[in-house]
């Protein structure tokens, strides 16, 4: 099987540009399956303050 993680999570990380693919995805919650795909919850999600982002493109 090969593990993915939820894609949407992804894009709203604080880690968006690092490397995750040493992360155990293997142990994660499964979200769902698709034949030899598992597509997983990442536990090592870290949502990045929506609010603050705002914020600093208002002051720019």
């Amino acid at each position: 099987m090969t593990y993915y993680p939820k894609a949407g999570r992804c894009r709203h990380c604080t880690r968006l540009h690092d490397d995750c693919s040493g992360l155990p995805f293997d142990t994660m919650p499964v979200h769902r399956r698709d034949g030899a795909d598992v597509v997983v919850i990442c536990t090592g999600y870290q949502q990045i303050n929506r609010n603050e982002t705002m914020k600093d493109r208002r002051r720019a």
